[in-house]
């Protein structure tokens, strides 16, 4: 009976000891679940736009498939590898988002997420953006003009389009959604206004008013309107224009108050319209001029002084430029003002220095549409950076320099100069003053460069 009980007690004790060291298994494996756990799964999918990857671009970013096996994620962040990252939430977003890309470059984007056990899964892509692209007008096959466009470093040069027999010119880019061009088109008889895709397809006509002549078209800020410059009052006449703005869809259009004017640009940010004009003086001298909003009176914006004026302000271009037909015999209508990126400048091409050449300045403009502090091109790029640039590397007086546009980040400044015979595509930074050609083949005019949307 003793050796009875005590086999029982050493088997309660087995039984006890075995109950403790399960329960402490239990305890530690309750601990460890971090070490014995699986690690979230993070997945990246990265959506790129459809067409040619220029800035600005905007990426779509989906992270919604990410998960964690045994557990939930708890916090996550994407850094887009611009220095800006996507942190807001403990909770994986159920949609997709977006990011925008204004500088060009290779980009490795990383998401980070962390589970419930402190453990973090990571993917990544690689997102790459192209630079800026600047459209433009060229002379290179045949004797016709058309639309062609080039990286903002001169390289990816190439057509968009060139109808076999007509000429193309004074290409405009629509802001924000980056998939349109304006321009205008000779058929042998009359110029009218078209648009186009970026890839040169989608073409629509936009003008009818026969006989006459429609050019330079300019897109509103927010791309519903387009203004432009007309003959169409005179049956037709080169002498007297007038601008009239249209639907980007077409319709009728409507004539602005002020003749003769011609070479209309919108702001980036508003409805105001810089134009040139030669009211106050119709002998030897044109000025810039400003429409608040379409339906307001025109003031005269630069020279400040209403009295009449003997230099052509805005609309100057390189003498024995080659007239492709007397619609662009304004008398130098192929050169029109350019407003900075965020409305508060322009730049506009004049022949104020004398010896008959063309030569590229810069205003300030005020929220009132004032302007003031005319300076050369070259005055104001060195007041920019810093040092000096050396004298005549920008604003070259033995050379025409006209059709300036604004890059769409605001760091440099695209123009034609004149050199010899052929005019060709220049680009000035605004952060050493270096001054690159864009392009070295044919005459090539107009430069526009496919912006961002500042406007509301």
């Amino acid at each position: 009976m003793p050796a009875t009980r005590s086999a029982a007690r050493k088997n309660r004790l087995k039984h006890f000891i075995a109950v403790l060291l399960l329960l402490g298994l239990m305890v530690g494996l309750a601990a460890c679940r971090g070490f014995f756990g699986q690690a979230p799964i993070a997945l990246l999918v990265v959506t790129l736009p459809a067409d040619t990857q220029q800035v600005p671009v905007t990426v779509t970013f989906d992270i919604s498939g990410s998960n964690d096996p045994d557990g939930t994620i708890v916090s996550y962040e994407v850094d887009y590898g611009d220095g800006s990252t996507k942190n807001n939430g403990t909770t994986i977003p159920t949609s997709s988002f977006t990011h925008p890309y204004a500088v060009g470059g290779i980009y490795t984007v990383i998401l980070t997420v962390t589970d419930n056990d402190g453990r973090t899964g990571m993917d990544s892509a690689t997102v790459v953006v192209g630079q800026e692209m600047v459209f433009f007008a060229s002379k290179r096959s045949g004797n016709n003009y058309g639309i062609y466009r080039t990286m903002a470093d001169g390289s990816g040069d190439g057509l968009i389009y060139d109808s076999p027999m007509n000429d193309e010119l004074f290409p405009d880019v629509i802001r924000g959604t980056r998939d349109k061009i304006a321009y205008a088109e000779e058929d042998g008889t009359n110029w009218d206004i078209h648009t186009m895709t970026v890839t040169g397809v989608h073409i629509s006509q936009l003008t009818t008013q026969t006989p006459s002549n429609e050019i330079q078209p300019s897109w509103s800020y927010d791309g519903s309107k387009i203004a432009y410059a007309s003959n169409a009052a005179q049956t037709p006449s080169d002498t007297t224009w007038q601008i009239y703005t249209i639907d980007a869809v077409g319709g009728t259009p409507t004539q602005l108050p002020q003749s003769p004017s011609w070479a209309p640009a919108y702001s980036p940010t508003s409805d105001k319209i810089a134009f040139v004009s030669e009211k106050n003086n119709t002998s030897t001298g044109s000025a810039l001029w400003l429409w608040n909003s379409p339906t307001t009176t025109a003031t005269q914006l630069w020279p400040a002084s209403s009295t009449a004026h003997t230099h052509r302000y805005g609309d100057a271009s390189p003498t024995g430029f080659p007239a492709v037909t007397p619609a662009l015999d304004l008398p130098d209508g192929i050169s029109k003002p350019a407003w900075s990126p965020d409305g508060t400048k322009i730049a506009f091409s004049s022949n104020k220095a004398g010896a008959g050449k063309s030569d590229i300045y810069v205003i300030n403009i005020s929220t009132t549409g004032t302007a003031s502090n005319e300076r050369t091109l070259e005055a104001y790029v060195n007041s920019l950076i810093t040092g000096t640039v050396t004298s005549g590397q920008i604003t070259d007086t033995t050379k025409d320099e006209f059709c300036p546009y604004w890059l769409e980040d605001g760091s440099g400044l695209a123009f034609v100069r004149k050199v010899g015979v052929p005019c060709n595509i220049y680009k000035v930074s605004f952060t050493d003053g270096t001054v690159t050609p864009l392009t070295l083949t044919g005459d090539n005019v107009n430069p526009a460069i496919r912006d961002s949307k500042n406007g509301p």
